[in-house]
């Protein structure tokens, strides 16, 4: 049996985690262990709540309080946090046990007993206003690599170097600015000079790891492997077991890298089998340590707290460490410190969303190859477009279906499963094979995307078969194909969206969720003839985009202007797009060069990278909505929208029909018209619509989703239509046109009554 261990970054005690620490590490950490689970390996998930970081120290400091006050206080929230988003942490502690503080002291021992650590002297940032040392975030400065203001005295957070005291330019003390002083202080230092022979035979054998973490690896090394200092000037933290050192601490890092050694321990312990913790820390082929962190944390965990294990000898070494890019708001760090809205934190989005949203959005936000710009309309957008419209929207009107038509049982195919005509069962077997090979290589956002392919693909032959209005045996093969799929999402997503997951497979009749050993359940059809389970929407649709705090308008002493009366004014027009290219931070996006017949070319960002390749779209003409505002949508402004619509399953964007000029505008929208909101844009009803039949006095009968409205002029039968629903009274509308006569025409697999956004 493999063995697992996974270990996430300990996040600090001074204040609830947020999104970014979810995408980064988190959430990963938590979906691999998962995946793992289900595969039915052996597996051991640990974190906790970094104590003695001394940004606890600088909230204390701040509030009047002791560091174990705040430390206690957001330990608490951080657990509560977690344990609400489903997390499978067989032990998330915090760095202020009796069991860290010995294990801790233990290793500090041994390194100095093995001859890799030393005493050295050395001068000290030095606060003479507060007659006190100034260790990492106590000390501010200029970066003498980017030039940033407020890097601290161990790490930039604007371009992630790590940095030395003496290294920052104008040094100053964080808590009241007054220029530092150097003096000598005594302290340990680890030599990682005298492992570099071993650092570098460890690093050459990762084959695996991602290029982004070897070369970040390399680059220390290359730079030249130097002794580290392992203590501070502090008196909050592990003691130094030797005397005369009363007065300080061992240094975070040092600490916090070995609570995964001591809270696998601990673990041990509290299972009632104190020595079980050395299964997953006796180095040999069965065993393999995964350590999930952020980009900022990589010297620690490929070059540091290898060192120290080599140092220690007898301790296995990271087998990965999947290190994650940053979540950037404007292009900047998410950080606890900087008071980025309290909307980004994990505790403010509980209370207002699913855990399996906040998860959802953070695996396909996860910031793998990049940095990733938080975007809260695509938090919002990604549940209605993704979640509930095409998963959610799949899963219920197969439950439905079965319901009504099949005495709600699973249906009986009148072929054999592996004979089935549309092949569902070998393209399954196929996926699955896919998905798992990239969960292997820690391709998170790549088995996450495979996953949603097929529920897209799903839909679409679901949508083909029709099998609400098919043959009897038509209708049973149809249903059968859905449920196996749905059968098989619910445990390829189960590691990213545990709650639905338990959901579907209720509903389809099983009494509990995917657990261990159930990875290769998804390649089993489900039996014909089971009970299916009441169909319940898994995602209903958010009613209302929320606004984050830094949208939230002030109030004004100026009178607000009068509420605007009558339908908003479009200007739509047709388009070609002349060139496509991948968003440079958003893995679902591409940017859109579009000609309008204008002078300049527009910059659209259109959300359907997963579903279109670049020459399925370059020279392709669409419908573009001119005059809505422009929007800065993960570091390019997007100059007005692409509208389209769901059908089959993917994004279809609208059909101008031939031989309108490109540049043509809709018959009654206004060239020139004002600019709108996007809040506005969603106020307005744009549906699709199926022409019935001729109504009276001049109408026409349209369905636009099992209501019938009448629309001026005569149109013909059965043509989808693009209809504005809020350009008349109740029960009227207006159908986009051009002054050709021809229809703005929705694409063939658009469902009447489907929303143009």
């Amino acid at each position: 049996m493999e063995r697992i261990f996974v270990g996430i970054a300990w996040p600090y005690a001074n204040g609830p985690f947020h999104v970014g620490h979810l995408a980064g590490a988190y959430l990963p950490g938590d979906a691999f262990a998962r995946y793992h689970r289900l595969r039915g390996h052996e597996v051991l998930m640990v974190s906790g709540s970094d104590m003695h970081g001394t940004p606890t120290l600088v909230r204390a400091e701040s509030e009047g309080a002791t560091p174990e006050q705040i430390a206690r206080r957001f330990h608490a929230v951080n657990k509560e946090a977690f344990e609400r988003l489903g997390f499978t942490f067989d032990l998330f502690t915090d760095t202020h046990t009796l069991v860290h503080e010995r294990t801790v002291q233990e290793l500090f021992l041994r390194l100095l007993e093995n001859g890799h650590v030393h005493r050295r002297t050395e001068e000290n940032a030095y606060c003479p206003k507060h007659a006190r040392f100034l260790p990492d975030r106590y000390l501010l400065g200029t970066c003498p690599n980017c030039g940033f203001e407020e890097a601290r005295g161990d790490e930039c957070d604007n371009c992630g170097r790590r940095l030395e005291a003496r290294d920052l330019k104008a040094p100053r003390c964080s808590l009241c600015g007054t220029p530092a002083v150097f003096r000598p202080s005594e302290h340990f230092y680890l030599g990682l000079d005298g492992l570099a022979k071993e650092i570098h035979s460890f690093l050459a054998s990762r084959t695996e790891w991602r290029p982004s973490v070897a070369k970040v690896a390399a680059n220390f090394e290359n730079a030249g492997l130097r002794a580290t200092p392992i203590t501070r000037d502090l008196e909050w933290g592990i003691p130094i077991p030797l005397e005369g050192y009363e007065t300080k601490r061992f240094y975070v890092w040092f600490d916090a890298l070995i609570g995964y050694l001591s809270a696998s321990k601990e673990w041990a312990i509290r299972s009632g089998h104190p020595d079980a913790w050395r299964k997953f820390w006796t180095p040999g082929d069965s065993v393999r340590p995964y350590y999930f962190i952020g980009k900022d944390n990589t010297f620690h965990h490929t070059i540091l707290w290898p060192g120290i294990l080599l140092g220690v000898g007898g301790l296995p070494l990271p087998y990965d460490v999947p290190a994650n890019e940053w979540l950037v708001i404007g292009g900047k760090k998410l950080a606890k410190s900087r008071g980025r809205g309290a909307d980004v934190f994990i505790p403010s989005l509980l209370a207002q969303y699913s855990p399996d949203h906040i998860r959802f959005y953070a695996a396909l936000l996860a910031p793998q190859n990049h940095d990733t710009e938080l975007d809260w309309d695509e938090f919002h957008r990604v549940h209605d477009e993704i979640l509930a419209n095409q998963y959610g929207n799949l899963v219920q009107r197969l439950l439905v279906l079965a319901r009504d038509r099949e005495a709600g049982r699973v249906p009986t195919p009148a072929e054999p499963p592996a004979d089935l005509p549309s092949g569902v069962g070998d393209r399954i077997r196929a996926a699955h094979e896919k998905i798992t090979a990239e969960f292997e290589r820690v391709h998170l956002k790549e088995a996450l995307e495979l996953a949603l392919t097929e529920i897209r693909e799903g839909n679409k032959r679901f949508h083909d078969a029709k099998p609400w209005q098919a043959a009897d045996e038509d209708r049973r093969r149809a249903v059968f194909e859905g449920l196996w799929l749905v059968h098989a999402a619910a445990v390829w997503l189960s590691p990213f969206l545990p709650f639905s997951s338990k959901e579907v497979w209720r509903m389809l009749g099983h009494p509990r969720s995917p657990g261990p050993g159930d990875w290769d359940e998804a390649l089993n059809p489900p039996k014909a003839g089971q009970a299916l389970g009441e169909p319940r929407p898994i995602f209903p649709r958010l009613e209302q985009r929320r606004a984050s705090p830094a949208e939230v308008p002030k109030p004004s002493p100026s009178p607000s202007p009068p509420a605007q009366a009558g339908p908003a004014p479009l200007e739509i027009r047709v388009g070609q797009i002349r060139e496509v290219t991948a968003h440079p931070t958003a893995d679902r996006l591409y940017v859109l060069t579009v000609d309008l017949g204008e002078p300049q070319t527009r910059t659209l960002v259109a959300g359907i990278r997963a579903e279109y390749r670049p020459e399925e779209l370059t020279g392709r003409r669409i419908a573009v909505l001119v005059n809505l505002e422009h929007r800065r949508i993960r570091s390019v402004t997007s100059e007005g929208m692409l509208l389209a619509v769901e059908g089959s399953g993917r994004v279809l964007p609208l059909a101008p029909p031939e031989g309108v000029a490109v540049g043509a505008a809709i018959l009654g929208t206004e060239p020139g018209a004002p600019t709108i909101s996007h809040d506005r844009f969603r106020s307005i009803g744009l549906r699709v619509g199926r022409v019935v039949g001729a109504g009276t006095g001049g109408t026409t009968a349209v369905d636009i989703g099992g209501r019938v409205i009448a629309v001026p002029g005569a149109w013909t039968a059965d043509t989808l239509v693009v209809v504005r629903t809020d350009s008349g009274g109740p029960g009227s509308g207006a159908i986009l046109a051009f002054s050709s006569g021809l229809p703005l025409s929705a694409p063939a697999g658009a469902v009447p009554g489907a929303e143009v956004r």
